[in-house]
């Protein structure tokens, strides 16, 4: 039984969520919602839990986590700061890594996936910082079932410049994976040609990432 805890879950998109989920889901789910307004679930879909305020909200639902009382922690409508200031807390002991960073699902019309990462929390990473982002994308990646997922250090061209922070960048970020089993870590690369293979055909292309790369990884 996989428990999903959602801070601020009372929303019709996160009913609705929790309706596919319970049709598609692969093995048992149950959900325990978290929430400073009415209950919206009528058909006793989760466990509703009132509290007074945001704060309340933050703190049951990540501490329903931080015991292995629940496996996800879910954001529905409550501010990322509010969340992330409660994760964030010692007494949790849930930041086991260097590095926070935010890894994003991106599903294009066309029907290609790939992962994005870090465009919402660390600014300007140096390489140490990307570094640490780029391991923990990968281990997202592989437990999503990507078991070697090819990664592209994104810049403005893919032909090196050192005039050009982002290329430095992912030059030496490249270098210290050369030798990496678990994955394909290659940059600078643009973002053409680490995602269209057209795009490479076109520009007769020749690389290690070749319009095929699982995570995007920038370098702001």
């Amino acid at each position: 039984m996989i428990t999903v805890s959602i801070a601020g879950g009372s929303q019709p998109e996160i009913l609705q969520l929790v309706k596919k989920a319970l049709k598609e889901a692969e093995q048992p789910l149950q959900f325990i919602v978290f929430d400073t307004s009415e209950n919206l679930d009528t058909e006793n879909l989760w466990k509703y839990v009132h509290c007074s305020d945001d704060a309340a909200v933050a703190r049951e639902a990540v501490s329903l986590v931080a015991t292995g009382q629940a496996q996800i922690l879910l954001k529905g409508i409550i501010q990322t700061h509010t969340l992330l200031k409660e994760i964030l807390k010692s007494e949790h002991q849930l930041k086991n890594k260097p590095i926070l960073s935010h890894v994003a699902m991106v599903e294009l019309p066309a029907g290609k996936t790939f992962l994005l990462t870090d465009c919402a929390m660390n600014i300007a990473p140096t390489q140490a910082t990307l570094i640490e982002i780029v391991e923990n994308a990968k281990e997202v990646a592989q437990k999503l079932g990507l078991h070697h997922p090819k990664i592209a250090l994104l810049s403005a061209a893919e032909n090196f410049n050192p005039k050009m922070p982002s290329s430095v960048l992912a030059k030496e970020v490249t270098a210290h994976f050369n030798d990496q089993q678990e994955a394909t870590v290659f940059g600078p690369l643009s973002l053409d040609l680490a995602t269209s293979e057209e795009a490479v055909a076109h520009k007769r292309y020749s690389g290690p990432i070749m319009g095929d790369a699982d995570i995007l990884v920038v370098p702001t």
